[in-house]
């Protein structure tokens, strides 16, 4: 969703319903979110989260349409090694 603030976590926060089931993933997907570099997060935030067209995050970015696919899919490839990382269960000991 678009909004007249430049705070998109609190946009995305308040979007999100509270009492459905999710809801902790939601939170927990924000934290891995944080966590990307600048760049990468903005594009994927902007395509994925706030579901704008990659051209107008482009625009938005200041850079090529090339750019933000390759940022988005970068991001993805963090936040899935991320998750895997977070999913490996700790030895013992």
């Amino acid at each position: 969703r678009l909004a007249d603030t430049p705070d998109w976590q609190f946009v995305a926060e308040c979007s999100q319903p509270r009492d459905l089931p999710g809801f902790d993933e939601g939170i927990a997907l924000m934290a891995l979110v944080d966590a990307l570099p600048v760049e990468r997060r903005e594009a994927f935030v902007l395509t994925q989260l706030l579901d704008m067209p990659y051209d107008d995050a482009a625009r938005t970015s200041a850079c090529p349409v090339g750019t933000i696919r390759s940022r988005v899919s970068r991001a993805r490839t963090a936040l899935c090694a991320m998750l895997d990382e977070k999913a490996e269960p700790v030895p013992a000991g």
